[in-house]
């Protein structure tokens, strides 16, 4: 290892989800290695300072603002091309379809190559036209120009193909996460929290984390609280996240007779937190590649019931460190948050399995080992005399 490399990791930045999650912590895990990370944040015009850039400066990463004077602003590939040439950086590694195709041109322009990791595809929700749209540029066009495709899952790597690329330039690369980030936290009181959201001592509480999208499902498991409640079970339903559909799922929730019952919790930054005090963790998405979340609860300790989608079910094995529900199927769904609200023994034995599961399989190091193989591997295509992995 005789150089070091500047790295842009590029991202349109609209919030903080499993995408920036993977951003944060692969350039965390990249900090002492002869890649140096650069986190680069498209911006929309007039807005602020985006939850990753402020996340990764809390980290000690480098940040750089990239912000556009409106939607569609052509001058930002040349932004971003004398960034690349000002940090002498070596690659750009792209994430989502509009920094592929901006990562694509800025990266032509000054002749270093461009990977692009695809956290979701397609991207959901199915009927939005624009976005499908943009998605279908992106396979038919944009990745078709790139050094290297990353998938997060093996059933993304097959949509990809699918869609006509090539298999030998598509690589599988997990998703990991910061292990003791979601362990035991000093100083933490579950309590307060739980008094904070107004959750009595003695509920079961059931949450799930992500944006409300039809991709994630909420409507079933909003479904089998419903019946849950009907029961006369004491439970307490934590949704964070935000999106388009929360009046939507805000008002079924009203409809069905458990408004009382459901916390609406928007954007929350305390997502750890939150994991702790849940007693079971659902994701009842019907699309996933490999959700960051269910790792995340599954490092904190939470027992998880997910959906048999996506990579989900090569990570959690039935019964064994997580319960798998066939997706869109409320009934089954409340069959088996009732089966793991009466047994307290299952619930401890799934989330000990989890644990070591994620701490074996899906840590931010093994995630970064396999990322910098990638980089060494196309910089070395490129000319390039450096190596990272040593």
């Amino acid at each position: 290892m005789n150089m070091s490399a500047n790295m842009l990791q590029l991202h349109d930045c609209s919030g903080f989800y499993g995408a920036e999650a993977v951003i944060l912590n692969l350039s965390t895990a990249m900090k002492g290695t002869a890649y140096n990370p650069i986190v680069g944040c498209i911006m929309d015009g007039g807005q602020s300072s985006p939850d990753l850039g402020i996340a990764a400066e809390q980290s000690g990463l480098d940040v750089e603002y990239l912000p556009m004077s409106m939607k569609a602003d052509p001058l930002i590939i040349h932004r971003i091309a004398r960034l690349v040439k000002r940090r002498a950086v070596r690659m750009i590694h792209a994430h989502g379809y509009k920094s592929n195709m901006i990562g694509l041109i800025a990266a032509s322009i000054s002749r270093v190559p461009v990977v692009a990791t695809n956290h979701l595809f397609p991207p959901m929700p199915l009927d939005n036209r624009r976005l499908q749209y943009y998605s279908r540029i992106d396979a038919g066009f944009t990745m078709k120009h790139l050094d290297r495709i990353i998938a997060v899952s093996d059933d993304i790597r097959q949509k990809l193909i699918g869609r006509g690329l090539e298999p030998s330039r598509i690589s599988v690369i997990k998703n990991g996460i910061d292990i003791e980030a979601f362990g035991p936290r000093d100083g933490f009181r579950s309590k307060e929290l739980r008094k904070s959201l107004n959750i009595d001592d003695g509920r079961f509480v059931i949450g799930t984390l992500g944006r409300l999208t039809t991709q994630k499902g909420h409507g079933f498991l909003l479904e089998a609280t419903q019946r849950i409640v009907a029961k006369g079970l004491p439970v307490t339903l934590l949704i964070a996240g935000d999106g388009f559909l929360r009046s939507r799922l805000e008002e079924q929730a009203r409809d069905l007779g458990i408004a009382g019952q459901v916390r609406f919790l928007g954007y929350r930054k305390d997502a750890g937190d939150l994991l702790r005090i849940m007693d079971l963790f659902v994701l009842p998405s019907i699309d996933e590649g490999l959700p960051m979340v269910m790792l995340e609860a599954m490092a904190a300790r939470t027992p998880v019931l997910v959906t048999s989608v996506g990579d989900i079910p090569r990570v959690i094995k039935d019964n064994e460190n997580g319960v798998l529900v066939r997706p869109g199927d409320s009934t089954l769904l409340t069959g088996d948050i009732l089966r793991l609200i009466n047994d307290r023994s299952l619930r401890d034995r799934l989330a000990d399995n989890a644990f070591r599961t994620v701490a074996r399989f899906h840590s931010k190091e093994a995630m970064c080992a396999d990322y910098l193989s990638l980089y060494d591997a196309c910089l070395a295509e490129a000319g390039w005399s450096g190596k990272a992995a040593a």
